[in-house]
C-alpha cells in the first residue's frame, strides 16, 4: 500500500498562507506530541524566515519520556517550544509569555499565523487562547476551510486550514500521520495500517496491547485474536478484521492504549528524518 493524499483544497490553502504570511508578525507552528517530527510540515517552514514558535499538543497522548527527548532536542537545534495539554489548559500561560517576551519592539498586539498539518489542534490552541469557542474544532482533517482573524489576550491569531505536502516519499511517515487522522481513513487500508501500528508496539511498548486486551499467545495473530476477543465477527465465526482495525485505531487515537510516541526519539537506532519535500 502507498499512501499519498494532497486534494486541491490543500494547493489553495498554500497559496493562501503565503500571502497571510506577509500579514503577520511571527507564527505558531502546531505539532503532534505524538509525531514531533512526523507532524512538521517542510513547505510550511520553507515558506518564511520570520519568527516562528513551535506549541506541541496532545501531550496527554504521547509517551512523557519521548516527549521530554524531543523538546530537548529542539531546544538544542535553537527552536522556540512549548509543550501542551490543551484539554487540561496546561501551556497557555507560557505561550502568551513567549509571545509577549518576542516581539518588545512592536507598538500593538503582535500579530501570529497558526499553521500545522491537518487534525494537530490549531483550532483547539486558538479557542484555549481566545477564551471562547471561535474556531471550528473537529476529529477529521479538513474541517478549517478559510482566513479566520481572532482577538485573543496580547496577541491576533490567523487561522489557517491544516496541510500536507504534495508527495510522501517516506511511507513510514505517511502511515504514522494516518494513524493519527491526518489523513482521511478512507485514503488508506485501515487493517494494513493497524497491522503496522501492531508491530509497532509489539516492539516498542510491548506491555500495551496486553493491558488493553489480555495476553496473547506466541502462535495468536494478534489482530484476528483481538477481534475475537472483542466480538468483531462474521458469519460461522470468522474474525472481521476491518472492524478489529477499527477497534485498535479508535482505542489509540483516544489513548486507551496509553501514552505513545510514534516518532522514535532522537538519536535512537531508528531514528528518520520528515523527508516529505
Amino acid at each position: 500500500m502507498t499512501i499519498q493524499w494532497y486534494p486541491g483544497h490543500m494547493t489553495r490553502a498554500k497559496r493562501m498562507i503565503k500571502e497571510e504570511l506577509k500579514l503577520v508578525d511571527g507564527v505558531l507552528e502546531v505539532v503532534d506530541a505524538r509525531l514531533p517530527i512526523s507532524s512538521r510540515n517542510p513547505d510550511l517552514r520553507s515558506l518564511t524566515s520570520k519568527p516562528s514558535m513551535m506549541v506541541m499538543t496532545k501531550t496527554d497522548l504521547a509517551d512523557p519520556q519521548q516527549t521530554k527527548q524531543w523538546i530537548e532536542h529542539w531546544k538544542a537545534q535553537g527552536e522556540t517550544i512549548i509543550a501542551t495539554n490543551l484539554l487540561q489548559g496546561q501551556g497557555l500561560g507560557e505561550i502568551r509569555q513567549m509571545i509577549a517576551k518576542a516581539f518588545p519592539q512592536l507598538k500593538r498586539v503582535p500579530r501570529l499565523l497558526v499553521v500545522g498539518i491537518p487534525n494537530v489542534g490549531k483550532s483547539t490552541l486558538i479557542n484555549g487562547l481566545t477564551k471562547r469557542r471561535a474556531a471550528g474544532v473537529g476529529a477529521r482533517p479538513g474541517v478549517t476551510k478559510g482566513k479566520q482573524w481572532l482577538s485573543a489576550p496580547g496577541m491576533q491569531l490567523l487561522d489557517s486550514p491544516g496541510i500536507l505536502w504534495p508527495k510522501f516519499e517516506d511511507q513510514e511517515v505517511a502511515k504514522r500521520l494516518a494513524l493519527v487522522a491526518s489523513i482521511r481513513d478512507e485514503v488508506f487500508d485501515q487493517v494494513e495500517i493497524v497491522w503496522w501500528l501492531v508491530d509497532f508496539l509489539e516492539r516498542q511498548y510491548p506491555g500495551a496491547l496486553a493491558e488493553r486486551y489480555g495476553s496473547f499467545e506466541a502462535d495468536q495473530t494478534t489482530l484476528e485474536e483481538i477481534g475475537r476477543r472483542r466480538g468483531c465477527l462474521l458469519r460461522g465465526g470468522v474474525v472481521d478484521l476491518n472492524q478489529a482495525a477499527a477497534v485498535v485505531l479508535k482505542d489509540f487515537r483516544t489513548g486507551k492504549l496509553g501514552q505513545i510516541t510514534l516518532d522514535p526519539s532522537p538519536g535512537s537506532e531508528s531514528d528518520h528524518e520528515n523527508t516529505g519535500e
